[in-house]
Formats: structure tokens, sequence, C-alpha cells
């Protein structure tokens, strides 16, 4: 337990128990210990050895108890600032109310504080889902030969598969042909996709600002592509990059990879490539290799092996069927 001690307190805890229980005379003690008799005294007394407390026992306040129950309300149901109301209270009230005064009056009643919003726990992902949950993505790669290139990503919830290319333009019709394309690859049957609300994915903010809807109008190239295929296309809140924290988590890690990449020392900046080919080639042989690694949140299995339902331990079961990727 943490001690805590008057500032002006000449005595400690072991102190005063010493005072209690020794049988010597208060004189003696005084001059023993180096304080007053009255301090031997007081401490014989009681039967406790902490400091009790210094607020006064009957607080000078210029608030009648009806006005301090107003006071507490304007906090406590209408959860106003003490700024706010005190400009009630000096109105309606009291007008010579300070607002020091009104703040100690919350502070006695313990409503001193603004009332903290209950915070609603982050659901969980739905693990216990079948594989076909996707989760898709565009990550902006540096700009090499003055020349912009994107990643799309596309990565299965259950089975942390991904399935990447780098396209030169942030295009519907691209994330659309991309899409496309990894159905064709992807064996199982997909559900359900995942994005944000950029211009390639959804047209749900594509007309007037004033418009508020939660789904794209379905004219979109990827909601086509997506109604084509029976695929529940899901969108993200605004400004709420965590709810496709799956696909995010896999960008960063890819981002991590390239700066960890030794520099050539031919480019400057971020640039470690000699152009775009030994750059694509790099991505993908991270997503390949990616894609045999043994995840702890798989049970130390790898993507490729979960997807195939292989058994056994083989790190590279599944390199012919995915060796395009």
């Amino acid at each position: 337990m943490e001690l805590r001690l008057h500032a002006n307190a000449r005595t400690t805890p072991a102190t005063r128990r010493y005072i209690q229980t020794c049988g010597k005379p208060v004189s003696e003690l005084s001059r023993e210990l180096g304080v007053s008799e009255v301090t031997i005294r007081r401490w014989r007394k009681r039967d406790h050895v902490e400091d009790r407390p210094h607020t006064p026992h009957t607080l000078k306040t210029s608030l009648s108890p009806v006005e301090e129950a107003l006071a507490v309300e304007l906090r406590t149901q209408l959860a106003l600032s003490l700024d706010d109301a005190l400009e009630v209270m000096r109105r309606c009230v009291k007008r010579d109310l300070s607002r020091a005064a009104l703040h100690r009056c919350w502070r006695r009643h313990g409503v001193s504080a603004r009332p903290g919003r209950e915070r609603v726990p982050s659901a969980a992902f739905e693990t216990d889902r079948p594989a076909g949950f996707i989760h898709v993505d565009v990550k902006y790669l540096t700009r090499l030969d003055k020349r912009r290139a994107y990643a799309f990503v596309a990565i299965d919830r259950a089975t942390r598969f991904v399935y990447l290319e780098i396209l030169y333009a942030r295009s519907a019709a691209n994330a659309a042909a991309f899409f496309e394309r990894f159905l064709a690859v992807f064996p199982l049957r997909v559900h359900t996709v995942l994005s944000d609300n950029g211009s390639e994915f959804t047209d749900r903010f594509g007309d007037a600002r004033w418009r508020k809807r939660t789904l794209g109008t379905g004219r979109h190239a990827f909601d086509q592509i997506c109604a084509a295929h029976a695929i529940r296309h899901r969108l993200t809140r605004p400004y709420r990059p965590q709810t496709n924290g799956m696909v995010e988590r896999f960008n960063r890690r890819l981002e991590d990879h390239l700066n960890a990449k030794t520099a050539n020392g031919r480019n400057q900046g971020k640039n470690c490539f000699d152009d775009h080919e030994q750059r694509n080639a790099y991505i993908r042989d991270f997503v390949e290799a990616y894609n045999r690694t043994r995840l702890r949140c798989l049970g130390y299995k790898s993507p490729i092996e979960l997807l195939n339902n292989l058994t056994g331990h083989n790190t590279f079961a599944g390199k012919e069927q995915f060796l395009a990727l």
C-alpha cells in the first residue's frame, strides 16, 4: 500500500506506533523524539497511525443545498461544461457565483470529470466462417523512373492466402480485371469481398456529396464482377481502415520488407531497384514466400498448405499449382 504523509509531518507511522506502545513519560518521549508534548499526547489518544484528512469538517460555501443540487443536475443530466453551467447559474440562480466555487461544488459531489462514453468492444474477425471471405486493397508503391505503380492485393480471411498484382493505373477497370483473375486462380468459392470506399472499388461516393448511401449503385465495374459471381460486396466505414485490417497489415508487412532491402547505390531516395521489372519480381518472390510461410495464426501451417488441405509437413506443398503467382 502506498504511504502518504502530510508535508509537515514530524513523525512516521513507526514513530507513532512507538509512542502508543511504549510506557515512557510524555516529557521523556518529547526529548527523545524531538517533538512537542502536544504531539505525544495527540498520538497516544488515537488507535491508528495514519494521517487524518485535513479537509475542514464544515465547508464554507456560498451555495445553498438546493443550489448545489441544481448545479449537480446541470452536470449529470445535461452534461454541460463548467463554463456553460456557470453561465446558467449566474443568469438564473446566483449572479455572483464564481467559477472556482462551482468547480469545488462539482468536486465535492464527484462530478467534476466529464462522464466517459461507454466504449463498445471491437468485434473480432469471424474466423469460424468458411474460406472465401476476401479482403482487397490497393497499396501505393514508390515512384520509379517517374512512373507510379500500384499493388492490388487480395487476401483470404480463413487461409491468409495472398494474391497480388502490380498495375500502373488505379482504375475501376483494373480493379475489376484484377478481381476476375483472382477468382480464376482461387480454388475455393468466394462468398464475400470487403473493400474500402476507393473509386476503384465502388461508386458509393462517386456523385453528389450530399447523397447518403451505404452501398454502391451496382453499376460499378467491380460490383458487376461481384454480381456475376454471386459475391456480396461489403464496404468499410469511411476513415476506418482498421475495419479492413487484415489486408492493411499485410501491406505494412510488405512495406517493411521493401524498406529493409539494401539500396543498390545507383538510385536516390527510397528506390532500391534499377527498374520496374526488378522491383516487381522482388515483390512477387515475397508474396510466394509468404504463402509458404508457417503462420502462428494458422496453427503453424502455411496458407498454401491450408488452402490445399494438405497433410504432413511440406513447406513447398502446392508449388506447382501456384507457381505463376
